[in-house]
């Protein structure tokens, strides 16, 4: 066992579809599995052993509800990495559709995120594992927005309840910006996922056709930046 392994242990996921690796399959316009996705390149080059239990379509709310869980049955990994805030930001489309002039909350509203993100830390420091946290691949916002109205929802609508198709981003950074903030104030560690994104060129690139997954090439930017990250950690004092 060479150095990265023996700082790291033995490393568990807790997130959503980022971190499963699910893409949008743009010929067949469905969700599928990328095999090559970043968490198994990940383990595969540094022989790390991970435990990915990433969901698709989990808000950090059913993050945690999973958490608790596997803490309570003994789950004996020395790091746990959470990602969640992608589901937690987003709206039920379909009701803004219908409605642009109600008031539609995101899935978790941000203070709640907040909450439950340090809840989920301090279960984990409770048991003696380390919590690690990641920045959001950005979302890109025109993407994202023509997504949904080729999916049925009324672009007016969406347009009316947003007020510019910008606010997407905006909206999504300030969930990252929270998780940031968390990992500073608690000294956790922290991945810098989104400052990868946006400093390649054309960053666009690195997502699927609905602007809110990483493609192909952003697993692989991804898989960069926890290894390098987990490098640097190998070489730090212990």
């Amino acid at each position: 066992m060479d150095n990265t392994s023996r700082k790291i242990g033995f490393l568990g996921i807790w997130g959503d579809s980022i971190l499963k690796g699910v893409v949008l399959d743009e010929v067949k316009g469905s969700y599928s599995m990328l095999k090559s996705n970043c968490v198994h390149l990940f383990e595969k080059q540094l022989d790390i052993p991970v435990l990915n239990r990433s969901r698709f379509g989990f808000t950090i709310k059913k993050g945690y509800r999973h958490l608790m869980s596997a803490l309570e049955k003994g789950l004996s990994c020395d790091m746990v990495l959470l990602e969640y805030g992608g589901n937690d930001c987003d709206y039920d489309w379909s009701a803004v559709s219908a409605d642009p002039d109600g008031k539609h909350q995101p899935h978790t509203p941000l203070p709640v995120f907040c909450q439950t993100l340090d809840q989920m830390i301090e279960a984990l420091r409770q048991k003696g594992i380390k919590p690690v946290l990641m920045s959001l691949p950005p979302i890109n916002s025109e993407k994202y927005f023509n997504f949904l109205v080729s999916n049925g929802h009324n672009k007016s609508a969406l347009m009316h309840f947003l007020g510019d198709v910008n606010h997407i981003y905006q909206h999504q950074e300030t969930y990252s910006l929270e998780i940031t903030k968390a990992a500073y104030q608690q000294g956790c560690y922290y991945v810098p996922v989104r400052e990868a994104f946006l400093s390649a060129d054309k960053n666009s690139d690195f997502l699927c056709l609905d602007g809110i997954h990483p493609n192909q090439e952003g697993h692989q930017l991804m898989k960069r930046v926890f290894s390098d990250y987990a490098l640097k950690l190998a070489d730090a004092p212990s």
